[in-house]
């Protein structure tokens, strides 16, 4: 293997390890380990990745593992055509998420699932907006018209305070300089990324809910 090989895989595993987030339990991992191989699973704003071969991926971008561009609020899928429907920290980039939630409801058979995933407590992040986070209440009535909605911790408090310490030092220390901004986060994860780690004794706290940096909600049509 060369040195440059070598150097970027240690770079990714650098940016992996020295971050700011932590997820102990994989929600969406968990999710699709009870599908059936019959079974249909569609993931709404997949971006670029496939979480299984047989997965139907829709996006706003036609990138090579996007089957659909479309859309999340308006997809060319058949009414009530999925068992399974995935959307993984896409509603806060949506303005209008409650139309993602009625489209998911449209596309899923009766019975049928999403697992979905949003920020909390979580910093600004644009792709190209951020609209929203949401609260356990805010998720609740998203999904009102569902017959069941569980509300859990994906990312946890400790998860939480590190992200926002780390963007607090990086605009405290840039003014407007992008670099300085990277360096400031950067610096602070060195003193602080150890302790997202606690995060796996809080996440399975039902009240940790109240903080969590991200929120997980399981819902059945």
């Amino acid at each position: 293997m060369s040195n440059a090989n070598l150097t970027a895989r240690a770079y990714n595993l650098g940016r992996k390890v020295i971050s700011s987030e932590y997820m102990p339990r994989d929600h969406v991992r968990e999710f699709l380990r009870d599908v059936k191989p019959d079974e249909i699973v569609v993931e709404l704003g997949s971006g670029n990745r496939r979480l299984t071969p047989e997965i139907i991926n829709v996006d706003l971008f036609p990138f090579a593992n996007v089957d659909f561009v479309a859309e999340a609020e308006r997809t060319p899928i058949r009414s009530e055509s999925v068992d399974h429907v995935v959307v993984d920290t896409i509603l806060e980039h949506v303005p209008e998420p409650h139309k993602v939630v009625d489209e998911i409801f449209r596309i899923l058979r009766p019975g049928g699932r999403v697992v979905c995933l949003v920020p909390f407590i979580f910093p600004y992040h644009a792709y190209p907006r951020h609209y929203f986070n949401m609260s356990r209440d805010g998720l609740e009535f998203l999904f009102r018209r569902f017959s069941r909605c569980t509300v859990e911790t994906n990312m946890g408090p400790t998860t939480a305070l590190v992200n926002l310490a780390a963007e607090y030092a990086g605009i405290a220390l840039s003014e407007n300089n992008r670099v300085l901004y990277s360096i400031g986060k950067g610096v602070t994860l060195m003193f602080l990324f150890v302790f997202k780690y606690l995060d796996a004794l809080w996440a399975r706290v039902p009240r940790s809910v109240n903080i969590a940096s991200t929120l997980c909600a399981t819902a059945e049509k």
